[in-house]
């Protein structure tokens, strides 16, 4: 409740200033920065955009504002408009402003915004009456009821039966390898279904701190994805973020759970093979980057991409994450895209969300480095032919694609509150005392049951 009342206050104070927003709102993001591709976002058309639509008779020019935090999605501004010609892509950027904030501000100008890109839970924006339920339109879209989605695919975005997010990218993660530093000790790429007690084993072995190398890189995603999926692979944990099988509880104060992260506190502590904090440091920080070829595994996503590609000074190549002693789970990351309730152009919106399941749409995201979210022969097919992965290990970025969990969280009750990746960090990077774990994940287990009967969930 203090959250809506916050929210509303703060609107009735940006009411009061609906002249001065109205004389700027147009500077918040204009539609004609150039993305990364070159491409205006206002909507001319690329060569590999999708077939025109010719717009009904008398339809009146609509400009969608869209929330986001990356400027990079141009291109498929262009597709999106070459398909629906009255239609442009308007990109609000957030520069670190909450969006609820900026949300209010539009809707004070009289300039509500249409589609945003969530940074934070769910819940918080349902409570305060800002999303659609997008169930309706779903099973009225000719493209959703074409196209075949994985099991549970909306579970993560539904909230009291409202499906009030679809996911607009899914961002698969994978174990980057430095091939020449494999090379330099005479080891040869691991194969696909590679083990946990292999990783390890290379890791001691690509060491040489005399050399200024180590196994693997000193960077948070280590505890943040690694140790959550070997947990799932062990079959210690049901879910990403050591959550149970209905996500309504925390098992990270279990045993298992804890020889887990001992497990990976031993390459910073007994091993050697991946530096402390404070090791790393002392020593420049230049193992926190892989791109600066000095270790030999690391973590990534699709954002790392683009910079490897152009700047690497070595061979590297990508692995799924380990197999454990029931499973080879993978990680990746929905990110939510929303209708916001207060549009004026509710039908234009929602085209745009249906249209990221077009396959032009999702061709474009493989391109990317993303996954492919809709089931299709022609789309898995298509992982061999996109440039992106052109002399590159295809078939671990398929098995990434077919064995992800998906990170939990945006319709958890006190999800904010899970307190899981600082004591991780402190523990692992900090040697700090592995026994915070239990009573932090206690008081948290009763916070979030607490919560999720206080909001009926």
């Amino acid at each position: 409740m203090r959250s809506k009342r916050k929210f509303v206050w703060m609107l009735s104070l940006l009411l009061t200033l609906t002249f001065l927003l109205a004389a700027c709102s147009g500077g918040n993001g204009s539609g004609t920065e150039t993305n990364n591709g070159g491409n205006s976002a206002t909507g001319t058309s690329t060569d590999n955009a999708a077939e025109t639509e010719a717009p009904p008779e008398n339809k009146t020019p609509v400009t969608l504002k869209l929330i986001s935090w990356s400027d990079s999605y141009g291109e498929l501004y262009d597709m999106f408009n070459k398909k629906y010609p009255w239609i442009t892509i308007e990109q609000i950027p957030v520069n670190a402003q909450p969006i609820m904030e900026i949300i209010a501000s539009l809707e004070a100008a009289g300039t509500p915004a249409d589609l945003t890109w969530i940074d934070s839970d769910l819940i918080s924006f349902d409570q305060n009456g800002l999303l659609e339920d997008l169930t309706p339109y779903i099973e009225q879209d000719p493209t959703f009821n074409s196209i075949e989605l994985p099991d549970g695919f909306f579970d993560t975005m539904t909230w009291k039966g409202k499906k009030l997010a679809v996911p607009f990218v899914d961002v698969p993660m994978w174990i980057l390898v430095n091939k020449d530093l494999l090379a330099k000790h005479g080891i040869e790429m691991p194969s696909n279904d590679w083990t946990y007690d292999e990783f390890r084993e290379i890791a001691k072995q690509l060491t040489d701190p005399q050399a200024g190398e180590y196994g693997l890189t000193t960077q948070p995603e280590f505890q943040m994805r690694l140790l959550s999926m070997k947990a799932i692979a062990d079959g210690h944990a049901a879910n990403i973020h050591y959550l149970n099988e209905d996500l309504t509880q925390s098992v990270m104060h279990t045993p298992d759970v804890m020889d887990d992260v001992r497990w990976l506190a031993d390459f910073v502590w007994k091993d050697g093979s991946m530096q402390s904090n404070a090791a790393a440091t002392e020593s420049g920080d230049v193992t926190r980057e892989f791109i600066n070829g000095k270790t030999g595994f690391a973590i990534g996503g699709d954002w790392v991409l683009p910079t490897l590609k152009k700047e690497a000074k070595f061979e590297w190549d990508v692995l799924p994450f380990p197999r454990g002693k029931v499973s080879q789970p993978g990680y990746s990351i929905y990110g939510p895209l929303s209708l916001i309730s207060g549009s004026q152009h509710k039908e234009e919106a929602f085209l745009w969300i249906s249209f990221q399941f077009s396959k032009e749409a999702q061709k474009w995201k493989i391109d990317q480095g993303a996954n492919a979210s809709v089931i299709d022969q022609e789309l898995l097919d298509y992982y061999d032919q996109t440039p992106m992965w052109e002399g590159k290990n295809k078939e671990a970025v398929k098995i990434a694609k077919e064995n992800a969990k998906i990170q939990p969280g945006a319709t958890i009750p006190a999800f904010g509150e899970y307190n899981w990746n600082n004591i991780m960090n402190d523990i692992i990077f900090n040697g700090d005392d592995i026994n915070r774990i239990i009573p932090e994940t206690e008081a948290w287990n009763k916070r979030t049951l607490e919560l999720r009967e206080e909001l009926g969930g």
